[in-house]
Protein backbone atom coordinates (compact mmCIF):
# COMPACT_ATOMS: atom_id res chain seq x y z
CA UNK A 1 0.00 0.00 0.00
CA UNK A 2 1.34 3.43 -0.99
CA UNK A 3 1.51 5.99 1.73
CA UNK A 4 1.28 9.71 1.27
CA UNK A 5 4.92 10.24 2.33
CA UNK A 6 6.18 8.05 -0.49
CA UNK A 7 4.37 10.13 -3.11
CA UNK A 8 5.61 13.37 -1.60
CA UNK A 9 9.21 12.11 -1.62
CA UNK A 10 8.86 11.16 -5.27
CA UNK A 11 7.39 14.58 -6.05
CA UNK A 12 10.36 16.26 -4.36
CA UNK A 13 12.76 14.24 -6.51
CA UNK A 14 10.80 15.14 -9.65
CA UNK A 15 10.82 18.81 -8.69
CA UNK A 16 14.60 18.69 -8.19
CA UNK A 17 15.08 16.92 -11.52
CA UNK A 18 12.91 19.49 -13.30
CA UNK A 19 14.75 22.40 -11.64
CA UNK A 20 18.11 20.86 -12.53
CA UNK A 21 17.13 20.37 -16.17
CA UNK A 22 15.96 23.99 -16.40
CA UNK A 23 19.41 25.35 -15.51
CA UNK A 24 21.76 26.36 -18.34
CA UNK A 25 24.25 23.64 -19.31
CA UNK A 26 27.26 25.67 -18.15
CA UNK A 27 25.69 26.09 -14.72
CA UNK A 28 24.92 22.37 -14.50
CA UNK A 29 28.51 21.54 -15.45
CA UNK A 30 29.89 23.91 -12.78
CA UNK A 31 27.49 22.41 -10.25
CA UNK A 32 28.66 18.91 -11.16
CA UNK A 33 32.27 20.01 -10.54
CA UNK A 34 31.16 21.40 -7.16
CA UNK A 35 29.53 18.11 -6.17
CA UNK A 36 32.88 16.43 -6.74
CA UNK A 37 35.08 19.09 -5.09
CA UNK A 38 33.18 21.04 -2.42
CA UNK A 39 31.46 20.30 0.86
CA UNK A 40 27.85 21.12 0.02
CA UNK A 41 24.91 21.91 2.26
CA UNK A 42 21.12 21.84 2.23
CA UNK A 43 18.94 24.51 3.81
CA UNK A 44 20.83 27.74 3.07
CA UNK A 45 23.24 29.33 0.61
CA UNK A 46 26.08 29.10 3.13
CA UNK A 47 26.66 28.14 6.75
CA UNK A 48 28.92 29.35 9.53
CA UNK A 49 31.59 26.82 8.65
CA UNK A 50 31.94 28.09 5.09
CA UNK A 51 30.14 25.25 3.36
CA UNK A 52 27.91 26.27 0.46
CA UNK A 53 24.88 25.12 -1.52
CA UNK A 54 25.31 23.73 -5.06
CA UNK A 55 23.95 26.89 -6.71
CA UNK A 56 26.39 29.16 -4.86
CA UNK A 57 29.20 26.74 -5.69
CA UNK A 58 28.35 27.07 -9.40
CA UNK A 59 28.18 30.85 -9.01
CA UNK A 60 31.66 30.89 -7.44
CA UNK A 61 32.92 28.94 -10.44
CA UNK A 62 31.87 31.83 -12.67
CA UNK A 63 28.39 30.73 -13.75
CA UNK A 64 26.29 33.86 -13.30
CA UNK A 65 22.83 32.61 -14.19
CA UNK A 66 19.49 33.03 -12.49
CA UNK A 67 18.82 30.52 -9.76
CA UNK A 68 15.31 29.66 -10.94
CA UNK A 69 13.58 27.07 -8.80
CA UNK A 70 16.70 25.07 -7.95
CA UNK A 71 17.41 26.37 -4.40
CA UNK A 72 13.85 25.75 -3.22
CA UNK A 73 13.73 22.32 -4.91
CA UNK A 74 17.12 21.35 -3.39
CA UNK A 75 16.06 22.37 0.12
CA UNK A 76 12.69 20.65 -0.26
CA UNK A 77 14.35 17.48 -1.55
CA UNK A 78 16.65 17.46 1.48
CA UNK A 79 13.71 18.30 3.77
CA UNK A 80 15.90 20.94 5.34
CA UNK A 81 14.60 23.11 8.13
CA UNK A 82 18.02 24.58 8.90
CA UNK A 83 21.46 24.49 7.24
CA UNK A 84 23.12 21.09 7.40
CA UNK A 85 25.65 19.12 5.34
CA UNK A 86 24.18 17.27 2.38
CA UNK A 87 24.17 13.52 2.92
CA UNK A 88 26.19 11.27 0.61
CA UNK A 89 22.90 9.91 -0.75
CA UNK A 90 21.60 13.41 -1.57
CA UNK A 91 24.86 14.27 -3.31
CA UNK A 92 24.79 11.02 -5.28
CA UNK A 93 21.23 11.70 -6.43
CA UNK A 94 22.14 15.27 -7.43
CA UNK A 95 25.22 13.99 -9.29
CA UNK A 96 23.10 11.43 -11.13
CA UNK A 97 20.50 14.06 -12.07
CA UNK A 98 23.18 16.42 -13.36
CA UNK A 99 24.89 13.68 -15.39
CA UNK A 100 21.53 12.53 -16.74
CA UNK A 101 20.70 16.06 -17.82
CA UNK A 102 23.69 15.98 -20.18
CA UNK A 103 22.64 12.63 -21.65
CA UNK A 104 19.14 13.83 -22.58
CA UNK A 105 18.75 15.99 -25.67
CA UNK A 106 17.84 19.50 -24.49
CA UNK A 107 14.42 20.97 -25.13
CA UNK A 108 14.26 23.83 -27.69
CA UNK A 109 13.78 26.37 -24.88
CA UNK A 110 16.86 25.08 -23.05
CA UNK A 111 18.96 25.13 -26.23
CA UNK A 112 17.96 28.72 -26.88
CA UNK A 113 18.68 29.69 -23.27
CA UNK A 114 22.09 28.03 -23.34
CA UNK A 115 23.00 29.94 -26.51
CA UNK A 116 21.63 33.23 -25.25
CA UNK A 117 18.77 33.62 -27.74
CA UNK A 118 15.04 33.15 -27.46
CA UNK A 119 13.23 30.21 -29.00
CA UNK A 120 10.63 31.05 -31.63
CA UNK A 121 7.52 29.18 -30.45
CA UNK A 122 5.88 29.48 -33.89
CA UNK A 123 8.83 28.09 -35.82
CA UNK A 124 8.37 24.80 -37.63
CA UNK A 125 11.24 22.34 -37.21
CA UNK A 126 13.29 21.86 -40.39
CA UNK A 127 12.48 18.15 -40.52
CA UNK A 128 8.76 18.94 -40.76
CA UNK A 129 9.05 21.70 -43.39
CA UNK A 130 9.87 19.28 -46.20
CA UNK A 131 6.62 17.34 -45.69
Amino acid sequence: MWRFGYRRRGQRAQDLSRATNNLPAVTRRAMLEAVEADELIVGAYTDREGRICPMLAAHRRGMRSGVGTFPRAWDSFGRATRPRPATPRELEILRAMLEESFADPPAPEARARDHGSEADPGATPARLKSR
